[in-house]
């Protein structure tokens, strides 16, 4: 009988241990679940940060900067938008307008022209920096095509500006005020008015000014330059860089054109 107590003592003994084996397992796997917990959640907040932060030059991709703008003005005037080339690299230059952006089915965003399709527009600029820059200095086009209306206009490498002299009057004669591609610090392209939006897609940041007509822009000692704007009348390609027609590609594009 004793022996019997004994192995049922000695059986009871092994099911404690057996118990708080278990329990110490338990608390182990409820302890590495816990630190599993805490660095999933810090892995996701690292991810949310960079996704938040991370730009496509990070991964070796080209940005993009994108600038909306809407032109409001009379319909069948362009109106002088400025900006200048970083230095560097070639930068690209894109502007772009849908066909049916402020169509006459748009609400309080349509445009003076009142018609399904307004105008659409695709002109890609490549450059570096400006003339008084000592780098490449170069503003070309490379697409300019434009359908239904012309919207696009003037693209130079010198902006189309107004300029008066800004000399003494006993200097040497200059014409006392003259219209053309003058600015020496900044590019230009003129866009069509009438309440028409616009994309203006880089790959690089720029600023661009659209300033009024009139307003002065910049001087040396020989010049001061205005902004001015452009009938439709006067319309241009651009300057003779970038003096080219609205169905204008500089590149191969199908098979019909590699091989006729």
């Amino acid at each position: 009988m004793s022996e019997i107590i004994r192995e049922l003592q000695r059986v009871k003994q092994a099911s404690q241990e057996q118990t708080a084996a278990s329990q110490r397992l338990s608390a182990d796997v409820v302890a590495t679940l816990e630190e599993i917990d805490l660095r999933v959640n810090q892995v996701e907040q690292d991810l949310s940060v960079w996704q938040s932060s991370v730009k496509a030059k990070d991964l070796d991709g080209e940005p993009r900067y994108i600038t909306e703008i809407t032109v409001t003005g009379d319909k069948d005037t362009f109106y002088p938008v400025f900006f200048t080339m970083p230095s560097g690299d070639e930068t690209t230059l894109q502007i772009y307008r849908h066909s049916t952006w402020n169509n006459n089915q748009s609400g309080d965003e349509a445009s003076d022209f009142d018609s399904p399709y307004v105008a659409s527009a695709l002109v890609i600029l490549k450059g570096q920096a400006n003339s008084l820059n000592g780098d490449a200095n170069y503003l070309r086009t490379v697409v300019n095509y434009q359908r239904y209306r012309s919207t696009v206009a003037n693209v130079a490498f010198l902006g189309y500006v107004q300029r008066e002299d800004n000399l003494p009057e006993n200097a040497p004669y200059y014409p006392s005020s003259q219209v053309g591609y003058f600015n020496t610090r900044q590019s230009s392209f003129m866009l069509r008015g009438g309440k028409l939006k616009y994309q203006i897609i880089a790959n690089k940041p720029i600023d661009f000014l659209l300033p009024n007509e009139g307003d002065r822009l910049a001087e040396d000692a020989d010049w001061i330059w205005w902004a001015t704007t452009l009938p439709l009348s006067d319309f241009k390609a651009g300057d003779s860089d970038n003096n080219h027609p609205t169905t204008y590609i500089s590149y191969l594009i199908s098979f019909f054109d590699v091989y006729h």
